[in-house]
């Protein structure tokens, strides 16, 4: 589903990811774990490019880039069509209403009658438990309402993989738990994720396997009791235990 090879990624003179090598296999959850400024993001972004990477390579479904030489408009946009991505941020139109979230985009893009995408994202809605909240406007949700809506809005796009940016970093602590119940469910419904989080027991129990970046690196790799109960690396340890601390 994806395979990455010795990707690289600098901002100036700061070599954010250095050689990166993983694969993500279809209906697989994947959790990127870390402290701030290992490069979970910054990979993230990557894989949607967001960010060019400098060097490396990135396959995702048919589609495969090579980075280093001059990159079309065209490859990026086939690279992103796989991906739905949900960041920190809501990234709502506040000027629209939840309903209005969701089909805008797919309608501009003509990727099928404006009538099917309502419906279509009337049944997202109802898979985040939002449908009752359609004709609201975003400054009249909580934030993990928001959120919800931010998901929805990614899954009316039918994406083969989901990249969640620590999707719950900025809310309040009551309405994680709201978030969390959401994208466990598109876990156990088989959908392809890669989610950077610090919810430690979320991502043990949801993600087929952890990743541990650090400094740019892939640390440490495995399943959660292999990563977050019996780490085996130093520098894993180091970063859980203060995590025990907080």
């Amino acid at each position: 589903m994806i395979e990455v090879q010795a990707l690289k990624k600098s901002f100036g003179p700061t070599e954010v990811l250095k050689s990166i090598d993983f694969q993500v296999n279809k209906g697989e959850v994947i959790a990127l774990i870390g402290p701030s400024g290992s490069g979970k993001t910054t990979l993230l972004r990557c894989l949607n490019l967001l960010e060019t990477p400098d060097a490396g390579s990135i396959s995702i479904g048919t589609s495969a880039l090579t980075f280093g030489t001059d990159i079309k408009k065209a490859d990026i946009k086939k690279i992103r069509q796989y991906s739905g991505m949900v960041f920190q941020g809501f990234h709502l139109f506040p000027h629209k209403t939840v309903l209005e979230n969701l089909y805008t985009a797919p309608v501009a893009l003509k990727r099928n009658s404006k009538q099917t995408l309502i419906e279509k994202s009337e049944a997202m809605l109802e898979k985040v438990g939002m449908i009752e909240h359609k004709h609201k406007y975003p400054d009249a949700l909580s934030g993990g309402q928001q959120q919800r809506v931010a998901i929805a809005r990614a899954l009316v796009m039918e994406p083969e993989v989901m990249l969640f940016d620590e999707p719950t970093s900025a809310l309040d602590p009551q309405l994680v738990r709201g978030v969390l119940k959401v994208i466990e469910g598109l876990a156990n419904e088989g959908q392809t994720m890669v989610i950077v989080t610090h919810e430690m027991n979320f991502a043990k129990r949801v993600a087929d396997k952890i990743i541990f970046m650090d400094e740019g690196y892939i640390v440490e790799e495995g399943n959660g009791d292999q990563v977050i109960t019996n780490p085996q690396e130093e520098r894993t340890k180091s970063f859980l235990s203060l995590l025990e601390e907080e």
